[in-house]
This record gives structure tokens, sequence and C-alpha cells, in this order.
């Protein structure tokens, strides 16, 4: 379920102050003879994770501490997919937060500190005229990530159509909850047409929205990436698309397939898409994220209104497909 977008760290102090105690601890083991210093906290999942800004060995830095052992157990794959992809993506302007430190045994990772800010936070600044060029950086970066695993592989449809509908089931509000089962209806006619062989993976980001890329007005550093797996292209894709026009961010003025028309025309171009992959995978993408994100009870009614006027445009296009 979508979290109501307020800092963790107002919500549950204690648990941050509890965190930042523990790092203090972990550093002072960990961290002997180096030099560092730990700053305020930058985010907080309970129990799973917090994150502080400091300084390690002269650099700006984020430290990262795990807060179980669950989460632990994940800290190693999560440093090795970092250093796998800053072996490609360590140069500007498309690169990746810098390995610095990894202490796997005490669940601490030291990372470079992104310069800049969230990208999709960076646009609302920006007239909207100016806003394509950044879009467009953000498919380049998606593109360099992923180049040197891209693969084609028989299709494994059925899972994300099963995960989509039981997302759905579980949405609270009534408005949103009538559009998404008539979106789900035509995901599943959609299913039906894709029967394809093939289609496109790599080595997915697997959270890879616009606000975990950070932008400093030239290079795009990507943040938060986890322990990857194979996974569709167009998963990433239209995440991120989606999570753009569910916020109302729709530079164009004009969408397709419920979200940006000219986002998603920036994302098809850069990787070439062949007419199965417009208009079959990526929509069914496309539909998956819109299901999937099941809307806070709270959530403010800016947002759900984002939400149905997305997928209400969404259904239009799909009624054109399918």
């Amino acid at each position: 379920m979508t979290v109501v977008e307020t800092s963790n760290i107002e919500l549950f102090p204690e648990e941050a102050r509890a965190a930042l105690d523990r790092l203090t601890h972990v550093a002072s083991t960990a961290l002997q003879g180096r030099v560092y210093s730990i700053g305020p906290a930058l985010h907080l999942v309970p129990s799973r994770h917090a994150v502080f800004q400091g300084s390690f060995q002269g650099q700006d830095a984020v430290f990262r501490l795990t807060l179980s052992a669950e989460a632990q157990a994940t800290t190693t794959k999560e440093w090795d997919e970092l250093a796998r992809a800053w072996a490609y993506m360590n140069t500007a302007t498309l690169t990746v937060q810098e390995p610095l430190f990894h202490a796997p045994e005490a669940g601490l990772t030291i990372t470079a500190l992104a310069k800049g800010e969230g990208l999709l936070t960076a646009l609302w600044r920006l007239p909207s005229e100016e806003r394509s060029a950044p879009i467009a950086r953000s498919a380049d970066w998606l593109r360099k990530f992923t180049a040197p695993t891209q693969e084609w592989r028989a299709p494994n449809r059925r899972p994300w159509r099963s995960w989509a509908e039981k997302a759905a089931e579980k949405q609270p509000h009534d408005s949103l909850r009538n559009v998404e089962s008539r979106v789900f209806q035509k995901m599943k006619k959609l299913y039906r047409q894709i029967d394809f062989p093939e289609w496109r993976v790599a080595l997915a980001h697997g959270d890879f929205h616009l606000n975990n890329l950070f932008w400093d007005g030239q290079t795009v550093t990507a943040i938060d990436l986890g322990a990857t797996n194979h996974a569709p292209l167009y998963k990433d894709i239209a995440r991120a698309l989606v999570h753009m026009a569910r916020r109302g961010m729709l530079p164009s003025g004009s969408r397709r397939f419920g979200v940006d028309a000219a986002a998603f025309e920036a994302f098809t171009k850069r990787f070439e898409f062949s007419d199965q992959e417009e208009n079959g995978f990526l929509p069914y993408f496309i539909c998956f994220e819109a299901l999937i994100k099941v809307e806070h009870p709270n959530m403010p009614q800016a947002r759900l209104d984002h939400a149905e006027a997305m997928s209400n445009a969404l259904l239009d296009d799909l009624k054109q497909i399918t």
C-alpha cells in the first residue's frame, strides 16, 4: 500500500533516535582508523533500514544501516549490485552512487552522496517546456544501465497479471476501485494479445522512478539500487511513467496510455521499441503499475484525483487496442 508521503523520521522519532544510537555504536567499531562524521537522518523504514547523511574520508556520504536480520541478509546482494553497476556507470553524466565502504557483519553501507535533488522534484520548478530534456535523460540513464544485461527471453506474463489482480482487490477508494476493475479487464484482454515468442529482459533497477534519480542540472545519479534480478525491460519504464502521472506530472499536456505522451515517446524511442513492445508489452506493464499501487486510505484527494484521471485515460487508450 502506498504510504502517505510524510517523512517516516517525523512519524517514528523514537525509532530514528534509536537508529542513530545504533549507527554511532556500529561506526565506532567498523570504521576504526577512518575519518568520518554522521549528520542528519535522511530516511527511515522501521525494522528495515535507516539512512543518514555524513562524511567519509573527506567525501560527502550516505550511511545506510540495516535494522533487522532479514534486512541485513540483503545488504551484501545490494552492495554487490552497486559494485557491478559502478564498474560501467562511474562517469558523468549518467552514473550511480560511488560505493565507499561495506561492513556486511554490521549491516553498514557507505556510498557517496548523490549531488542535486530528486529529478521529479526538480521538474516541478522548471517551466513545462524545459521538462522534456531532463525526462529524456532519465531514459538515457536506464538505457545505459540495462544495456550490458539486455537479452530476449520467452515471456512470463501470468505472474504480473496475478499480482495486479490481488492488489486491485485491496484498493480502499471506491472511485479508483471502479475504474481499476475495468482496467484489469482490459489487461486480461491484452494478456491474450501479447502472446509473442519473446520479450526483452535486463537486470532492473527495481524501483525506477524520477525521484530515485538525482539531478544537478547536468549529471543524473541513481540511488536505491536493490538486489537486482532480471525483469522485463518494460517494468522499470512503466514504473517511472506511472509514478509521474499519478502525481500530476504531465509536461506535454497530453497522454498516451494514461501517462505523459512525450515521456512515453522518449522511452520508446530511446530503446527503439518495436510495435509489439510499444503497443503491447509496455501498456501491459503500465496496467500492472496502475493496479499494483494500492493507495493509502488517507491519501490526499489531489493524489487520488491524479490516479483516477490517469486510470481513466489509460482505459480509453486500451479500448483502442483490445
